[in-house]
């Protein structure tokens, strides 16, 4: 081989194997790094660092309330400075936390938000307004409890979540992996071997040419080893700062996951400094490093191609340049048909492997804010997976919070699923909700869950629950007039006291029927401004208040005692009453308390206080979905969720039941499901009762929470020795008072909702 042709070789395999190792240097290798770097020591950290010093303020502000209140100093400074300003640390760190975690985790932080909400309520009102009625301060701390120590759904396991996924990410990011590691490899390889092709021109014209030294192109032999070697060092730097990041990380997150509080704020703030003090540097940030790095590398790969360039314009004059070899190669290549099938296959290969992403873009993901946790939630999300809709969910018992928040924020989901249309009528009046028209058209559901069909539709039944029933035990017999035969619980996350107003609406509306009941609940009709202190709903609330009194230690039980079950700090949504000793023999509860004792369900109205009385209706709830955001794959979500197809499935698990009538025709008549559920979709189908959605969930947010709390007043006067004429007029008058005002306030959209369907036949 000539000697031109042979530097040419050198000249063009030193410039291929440098572009290629310094491409894959500065467009992978680094580049990769960096963003390990910038995204461990700007996002992860703070994460997790703000998940557990957020969890820290929570529980230390708990301490200082509950030692105000032991301490009696309560009624002079309520929870206390302590409580406050944690409370208020552990609020500005939930808005810190929202900038840095990960996209998958902005639903759990706006939950936590709502929680965070719902628990600085319930432990002001018990240090403030109830500081000194020991039996409504008792129920707030019992509610604030559950708010925190919830399994799965409480703000303590939702901070966890966040800081351990976040930990979770910081390993990932701590190790390099494959294609890192591929990168970095492959960069050394390159360089490496432009080194040594450069070595090889020293030689060739040392021996050929007659020289004994090639100053300019033994100085670009060593530039690539300046090009690796630099970047190598402060790779493997940088990762071992990575690493130790990770490991203080994880100590940070040992130290908040308990609940322990001596010396865990020492710890953390110690744990805190130490990855402050890791420093992680970007590559790209290692100050007069990187100039001379530059320099050295630029001017030792341009010394070699100078020192080659000059041997061939000097020792061989210029001659046109021979590209035979390339047109040799592709007569080869193409030869035969078989060969031009191949090269134009692995054209296409290279064409689809390019376009693939964009061709092959999945539906984005819908997110959608529910009220089911634990199996309910499963289900949806299996509901979901099934009709290949990607989703991302977040439920959660403060959902009047989150939801809230995050439409104010200008961050709605893309579909609510809740229980209140008296809630989703006032986003509907202010111009948040998305009309469902087409996608209901044609659709048969049962009334009252349908909406009258007036105007367009901004809502529609996902879930049927059947009220105004009570479950009784096949092993314990009690009497029905006993408080002490019954499971009586009004706790609920953030909603504490709604199984009470279960009761009063229901006596409601056996005692007065349908028409009353209606009135009622929208705030309407002749007697609208009297209707809590005067008439059925005195009458009803004073037989369930005058029950209760038969047995006060009772009461003051079920003040404190969560409706799932005593003490019940777990997920289920099932009853545990009745699995717990003693057992109780009767529940007032819907039909998604079915537990797992084989109890069976009677009608409630031979058997609600004051009674018996005939079954006038059916109390009835559902969990309506409203659309936030009119986007084409939550449209194709709702559809799914909607269709006979999905309501089939829903129907056919557990105790999710469906408001459509072909699904409830073919259960009540056909279905392969146990007896419970074809009796509840029989008295779905009665025409000749009608039904009745739950009334607090038909009223105005503001009127339901005050039914709520004047719920647990009624039961804590009761279990402090009777409930006066003062008392009862003041804890309805107070109820009456929240919805004259909201009455005074902007139509919220509720006057026009169906309560009650029609009887027929």
């Amino acid at each position: 081989m000539s000697t031109r042709r042979l530097l040419l070789r050198h000249l063009w395999g030193f410039l291929g194997c440098a572009a290629v190792g310094v491409t894959l240097l500065t467009a992978v290798a680094v580049p990769r790094l960096d963003a390990r770097v910038r995204e461990l020591r700007d996002d992860v950290a703070p994460s997790v660092q703000g998940a557990a010093a957020v969890r820290l303020a929570v529980l230390r502000a708990d301490a200082a309330a509950r030692y105000s209140i032991e301490r009696e100093v309560a009624r002079t400074v309520g929870a206390g400075e302590t409580a406050q300003s944690q409370l208020a640390a552990a609020d500005q760190g939930l808005t810190q936390l929202a900038d840095h975690v990960g996209s998958d985790m902005d639903q759990d932080i706006s939950a936590a938000n709502g929680l965070l909400a719902a628990y600085n309520n319930a432990i002001t009102l018990a240090t403030v307004k109830y500081q000194a009625d020991s039996e409504m301060r008792n129920e707030k701390l019992a509610e604030a409890k559950a708010l925190l120590e919830r399994p799965a759904t409480g703000l303590l396991d939702r901070l966890d979540k966040v800081a351990i996924a976040e930990q979770r990410r910081a390993d990932e990011l701590a190790d390099p992996g494959l294609l890192l590691t591929a990168s970095w490899v492959a960069v050394a390889a390159a360089l490496a071997a432009a080194a040594t092709v450069a070595g090889l021109a020293c030689r060739a014209i040392s021996r050929r040419c007659g020289r004994l030294l090639a100053p300019w192109i033994l100085a670009g032999a060593t530039a690539p080893l300046a090009l690796a070697t630099v970047p190598a060092f402060l790779a493997w730097r940088t990762a071992q700062g990575l690493n130790t990041a990770r490991s203080h990380l994880a100590d940070i997150l040992h130290i908040a996951l308990p609940d322990s509080l001596p010396g865990n704020a020492k710890a953390l703030a110690a744990a805190q400094q130490r990855v402050a003090a890791t420093g992680l540097p970007d590559l790209s940030a290692f100050g007069w490093w990187n100039g001379a790095y530059v320099v050295v590398g630029l001017a030792g790969t341009c010394a070699a191609v100078a020192g080659l360039v000059a041997r061939l314009t000097t020792d061989y004059p210029e001659r046109p340049v021979d590209w035979s070899w390339a047109r040799r190669s592709w007569n080869r290549a193409t030869r035969t048909k078989g060969r031009r099938w191949i090269a134009a296959a692995a054209a296409l290969a290279v064409l689809a492997a390019i376009a693939s992403p964009q061709l092959l873009e999945r539906d984005p993901v819908v997110t959608v804010l529910g009220p089911w946790t634990g199996k309910e939630e499963q289900r949806f999300r299996d509901l979901m997976e099934g009709a290949g809709i990607r989703i991302s969910y977040q439920g959660t018992p403060a959902q009047r919070e989150v939801l809230l928040s995050r439409v104010q924020a200008g961050d709605p989901p893309d579909i609510a699923i809740m229980p209140g249309i008296g809630e989703l009528a006032e986003y509907r009046s202010e111009n948040h909700l998305k009309p469902l028209d087409e996608l209901v058209k044609g659709l048969r559901y049962a009334g009252p869950w349908r909406p009258d069909g007036k105007g367009h539709t901004y809502w529609w039944p996902v879930n049927a629950n059947l009220k105004s029933i009570v479950w009784r035990s096949r092993d314990v017999v009690g009497r029905p007039d006993a408080p002490s035969s019954w499971c009586l619980g009004m706790g609920e996350d953030g909603a504490a006291g709604w199984p009470g107003t279960d009761w009063i609406e229901d006596i409601v509306l056996q005692r007065s029927g349908p028409k009353v009941y209606a009135d009622w609940a929208l705030g309407t009709g002749e007697g609208a401004s009297t209707a809590w202190t005067k008439g059925p709903v005195r009458e009803a609330w004073g037989q369930w208040a005058g029950f209760l009194a038969t047995d006060g230690k009772r009461a003051g039980q079920a003040l404190i005692t969560d409706w799932r079950g005593p003490g019940a700090l777990k997920p289920r949504n099932d009853t545990a009453f009745r699995e717990a000793a003693p057992r109780c023999a009767l529940e007032h509860q819907g039909s998604f308390a079915k537990g797992d004792d084989d109890a069976r369900l009677t009608d409630a109205a031979p058997l609600l206080p004051g009674g018996p009385y005939r079954t006038r209706a059916y109390e009835v709830s559902g969990d309506f979905a409203a659309l936030f955001n009119d986007r084409k794959p939550a449209r194709k979500a709702l559809r799914a969720l909607f269709s006979e197809e999905g309501q089939q499935r829903w129907a056919g698990q557990g105790t999710m039941y469906s408001a459509m009538l072909p699904v409830m025709t073919e259960i009540a008549d056909h279905g392969e499901v146990d007896g419970t559920a074809r009796a509840i979709y029989g008295k779905f189908l009665q025409t000749e009762v009608p039904r009745c959605l739950d009334a607090s969930d038909v009223m105005r947010p503001a009127v339901r929470d005050a039914f709520h709390e004047a719920v647990l007043r009624t039961v804590a006067a009761v279990v402090k020795g009777g409930l006066s004429d003062g008392d009862f007029g003041d804890i309805l008058g107070g109820v009456q008072k929240v919805q004259d005002v909201t009455d005074q306030e902007e139509d919220k959209g509720i006057a026009g909702l169906r309560v009650c369907s029609e009887a027929r036949g």
